[in-house]
């Protein structure tokens, strides 16, 4: 079983360059399932990440909304450093 790896702006150029490289990596391409997240997985740009891997299922995309119901949502606290 394949371990997943998220990236996140995957259409965007930083995004697709890593993308690329997993794929390229001998170990890193063995290793990691791809699960490319971005805004609008139906354009094109988002289809054509699927064309760059030869085996399917090798790349997942995802949609995610930052404010999608993000007001319906209850956040107890948020920590951030240490004291």
């Amino acid at each position: 079983m394949s371990e997943i790896i998220t990236i996140f702006g995957a259409t965007g150029n930083q995004g697709k360059s890593v993308l690329k490289q997993i794929l390229a990596h001998p170990v890193l391409n063995k290793t990691y399932k791809i699960r490319a997240v971005t805004r609008d997985p139906t354009k094109a740009s988002a289809k054509a990440l699927l064309e760059l891997s030869k085996d399917a299922g090798k790349i997942e995309l995802v949609s995610v909304s930052l404010f999608g119901g993000a007001r319906d949502r209850r956040a107890d606290g948020v920590q951030m450093g240490s004291r």
